[in-house]
């Protein structure tokens, strides 16, 4: 019996300490349970939503100087970190050419003025004389007229009238011949040959310096200038040419328009003399003065012509006065100035090298860049995410990589509000649409120098004392409203269970999320369960 006492209290005894141990196990797998879920407490705090980008620190103004002539840089006046006023001379290009062209352009320009004096004097005198022989012929046609319309008790006085005539014909036509032409033949003959010798030296330069142009020896530009000389003589040759040609025909007719009036002279002399068939020889006078008077108008009409060739001539003086000014422009260009008051802050050629112009057609060399350093600024590029976020006037806090542990103050000044690719994008992917951002820094720090790396924090949002939670406790449904999952304590033995309750929120920055209604400060969330598409392949053994 007594046995029997002790095996049943020791059978006792094993159930009891086996009830205990499945109790404190089960405990235990509920505890694990429980810790593996991961919860979240809302709390009060800050929601702030930063913009962050690093940038360059750069000049608000900055100016690439360039010259507006070509040449061979002379002198460097600066070097990098000089500071310069406006206007004060940068550099200095090589004005030997220059002023080499300036000389041949002030010749050419003296020969084509003298050219197109000499032009004007000779339509001058050349139309004096015409409308001499014009007065003249119609004083004579005036004459046959009044003659034939006089009485035949006239006659005597004709005969003197025609006597005077003759002789005045007979010393105007010895004067032409002996002294007026031979005079004129012999300067325009002159100008032919200065103009033939002018434009054969002009062209054998010409020819020369193509041979140096396409062994490299000279540019291209001097050549255009040889070449453009050549045209002027060979059109100054041309016109003297003309000049000379036309002076022969002139004279020709002077010539025959003095012998003409020898010869009526006499017949009118003859005819008087003779006083015999008075009236036809007095019609066939007035005949004859009304043909001289039309080949002299005729004559007259000519002279069109030669002012015409003189206008010529003087339209190109203008145009060579033209091409002297815009040589005088470039001479004053060799000297090169600042166009602001600042810093040097790169010096890109050296003395010595070969700079471009500034033209339509080239960018032009830059021989130093000027900056004012009085204002600088940080250039970002922001995605178009950030970009959004940012306007002008924000307050930004800018942190120098060369000053660690300083951090100055910055406004956002302007915002592209065009984009530009990401020159640091892949090619095999699509760029990144970023936009030019400029900050301005308020005050100047004596060791910031432009180049140097910053990075600007841009605070958009700031909530001060708000109600929050992570960002990744707060889910959306698919109608795009939020939720939560508040946890409830289970019942004794059991897991604590959670209730979805929807939330407004407000807010959100990369971390936390504001909550504006829907649960209290200090209740417990479990982050919301995953509603993506189903998991396949290696992405089914991650954590849920």
């Amino acid at each position: 019996m007594r046995t029997w006492l002790i095996l049943g209290g020791i059978f006792v005894l094993v159930g009891v300490g086996m009830f205990q141990c499945l109790r404190m196990r089960t405990a235990a797998q509920l505890q694990k349970a429980s810790e593996g879920i991961q919860t979240a407490t809302v709390d009060q705090g800050d929601v702030v939503v930063e913009v962050v980008e690093t940038g360059t620190i750069e000049p608000v103004q900055n100016v690439e100087v360039k010259s507006r002539v070509s040449g061979r840089l002379a002198k460097l006046l600066v070097e990098e970190g000089d500071r310069v006023a406006a206007g004060q001379p940068l550099a200095i290009i090589d004005p030997q050419e220059l002023r080499i062209q300036l000389e041949q352009s002030s010749a050419q320009l003296q020969g084509a003025e003298s050219g197109a004096a000499r032009a004007r004097l000779s339509v001058g005198l050349t139309k004096a004389e015409v409308k001499t022989a014009l007065d003249q012929a119609e004083a004579r046609y005036i004459r046959a007229k009044r003659a034939l319309d006089t009485q035949p008790e006239l006659t005597r006085a004709a005969i003197a009238q025609a006597q005077s005539n003759y002789e005045n014909a007979v010393r105007a036509h010895d004067l032409l011949l002996g002294t007026t032409q031979p005079q004129e033949r012999i300067r325009l003959q002159t100008e032919v040959e200065r103009a033939t010798v002018s434009y054969e030296n002009d062209k054998r330069n010409y020819e020369r310096l193509v041979g140096l142009l396409e062994k490299g020896y000279v540019p291209k530009r001097q050549v255009d200038d040889a070449r453009t000389q050549m045209a002027v003589s060979e059109a100054a040759l041309t016109r003297a040419r003309d000049e000379f040609a036309r002076l022969e025909a002139r004279q020709q007719i002077e010539a025959k328009n003095a012998a003409e009036q020898v010869r009526l002279a006499k017949a009118g002399l003859d005819q008087a003399m003779a006083n015999a068939n008075l009236d036809k020889n007095r019609q066939q006078e007035f005949t004859e003065a009304a043909a001289a008077l039309e080949r002299a108008k005729e004559d007259y009409r000519r002279i069109a012509m030669d002012e015409a060739s003189a206008a010529q001539a003087a339209a190109g003086a203008q145009q060579l006065r033209g091409v002297v000014a815009d040589n005088q422009r470039l001479l004053g260009e060799t000297e090169i100035r600042s166009p602001l008051a600042g810093v040097v802050t790169r010096k890109l050629v050296e003395p010595g090298e070969l700079v471009s112009a500034l033209s339509s057609f080239s960018g032009g060399t830059t021989i130093v860049e000027v900056g004012d350093l009085a204002s600088l600024q940080v250039t970002l590029a922001v995605n178009e995410i950030d970009v959004a976020k940012l306007e002008t006037g924000m307050a930004a806090t800018i942190e120098v990589d060369a000053l660690p542990g300083e951090k100055l103050e910055g406004t956002v000044h302007r915002i592209a509000p065009a984009s530009q690719a990401d020159p640091n994008a892949q090619a095999s992917t699509a760029a990144v649409v970023k936009y030019r951002v400029e900050v301005r820094l308020k005050d100047k720090h004596p060791k910031i120098k432009p180049g140097m790396s910053a990075k600007c924090t841009v605070r958009v949002i700031d909530r001060k004392n708000v109600l929050r939670l992570p960002i990744e406790f707060v889910g959306t449904d698919k109608d795009g409203s939020r939720f939560v999952m508040v946890q409830e304590p289970g019942a004794r033995g059991k897991m604590p269970t959670s209730k979805k309750v929807k939330v407004t929120v407000g807010v959100a920055s990369a971390t936390y999320v504001q909550i504006v209604s829907g649960v209290q400060k200090g209740a417990k969330v479990e982050r919301p369960p995953f509603t993506g598409p189903d998991r396949k392949g290696m992405m089914q053994f991650g954590r849920e």
